[in-house]
């Protein structure tokens, strides 16, 4: 095994441990609670994942593309089966994970002509909906079915196909679903419902999108700014990877399109607020209640700047997309790693992670989409590739 991961780049060592991390947070975290023996199965998991990887990195070549397609196909139809089986038995209001409730409760009342953001979440009445209004609007057609957990299974298949339409490459598609497969963090977001992660995976197959149609921001100026101003409107944390993306290329634009571009994504996020500002204009009550507070308030503005100066280094750091897929992945993994100190700082918090429910480690798992992306595409390629990055 240690003579074909020798055969990696350090970049691609540094993934694998990023995703092991991740995963090693969830396991010790959530497996006690169902009794299960979390450090002999963190022991056994890490071993299953470098021998997975190792076999993988020795035998797919041999496989043929036919018989990887099939797999693919089959590996995707037993995941949407397992989601299905998950929304079916566990009941959504026995989670203490409030994510699915902060949209559902959000929709109950925009539906009854109820101010959407005063509804609080099944879990404390002092919780409240954060996600932009965008995202509470792309959930209406699961809402209107009747949970809108079944967003788990429509942005698991669209990432699937646009993953495959990427790398028109059924070996590193199916590594790449297979890895979010074998994820217990990705099956934690389907267990509690969440949607941090189908947030996510929809800029992420936007970004990939926009790759590979060879769309550039100079020629698809208007397209780009209607875009990011829509998925600026999701969540605070779809903001990063398209920030990370767009700002060298950004930073080509002329001067009258420098002060353009923000100007109008600012524009097109502040339309898609202006039902719920204008909602009640004699009690403005958008301003006592809206999401801001609640994706703003453990903000320390020193580690905020240290991370917008990283952001705009890491921005400059890449040259391709699979130079991107690692920036992008390492970026997130320090914004949330830094968010969780700003916490400590701001909260005063002294519990371990593992005990205190403050500490919600599922932001980690927002590096996965570039980190899986990352490993696929560098799974066929040897040491050479570490010369490419910077």
């Amino acid at each position: 095994m240690i003579q074909y991961f020798s055969r990696f780049s350090k970049m691609f060592f540094l993934q694998i441990v990023l995703y092991l991390f991740v995963n090693t947070l969830f396991i010790l975290k959530y497996f006690p609670r169902s009794g299960t023996g979390a450090p002999v199965f963190l022991v056994i998991y890490i071993i299953f994942i470098f021998l997975t990887v190792s076999l993988y990195k020795k035998y797919f070549k041999k496989i043929s593309e036919r018989t990887f397609k099939i797999a693919f196909l089959a590996l995707l139809i037993l995941m949407v089966i397992a989601i299905t089986g998950a929304l079916i038995s566990i009941d959504r209001y026995s989670v203490r994970v409030d994510r699915w409730s902060a949209v559902t409760f959000f929709l109950d009342n925009l539906f009854h002509g109820q101010y959407p953001y005063s509804a609080h979440t099944h879990v404390s009445t002092t919780n409240y909906a954060s996600p932009f209004p965008v995202w509470h609007f792309i959930n209406i057609p699961f809402y209107l079915v009747g949970d809108v957990g079944i967003g788990l299974i429509f942005f698991l298949l669209l990432t699937a196909f646009i993953v495959q339409y990427f790398f028109s490459d059924y070996r590193k598609s199916f590594f790449f679903m297979l890895l979010l497969c074998i994820a217990p963090a990705y099956w934690w977001e389907v267990a509690v419902r969440s949607d941090s992660l189908s947030n996510a995976l929809l800029v992420f197959v936007f970004i990939l999108g926009f790759t590979k149609s060879n769309f550039k921001l100079s020629r698809n100026y208007w397209l780009c700014i209607v875009v990011c101003g829509l998925y600026a409107s999701t969540r605070f944390t779809a903001i990063l990877p398209l920030a990370l993306y767009f700002f060298k290329p950004y930073m080509q634009l002329s001067w009258k399109q420098k002060i353009i571009f923000p100007i109008g994504v600012v524009a097109i996020t502040t339309f898609t607020f202006l039902p719920f500002i204008l909602w009640d204009t004699n009690n403005w009550i958008f301003f006592s209640r809206n999401p801001f507070m609640s994706q703003t308030s453990i903000g320390n503005p020193y580690l905020l700047l240290c991370m917008l100066i990283l952001g705009c280094i890491a921005a400059y750091s890449w040259k391709n997309s699979t130079q991107f897929f690692a920036i992008a992945s390492m970026f997130l993994f320090v914004f949330v790693l830094s968010s969780q100190f700003s916490l400590i700082i701001t909260r005063g918090i002294k519990g371990s992670v593992f005990e205190d429910s403050l500490y919600d480690i599922s932001y980690f798992s927002l590096i996965f989409p570039y980190c899986l992306a990352y490993l696929s595409e560098a799974i066929d390629q040897n040491k050479i590739i570490e010369n490419h990055i910077p």
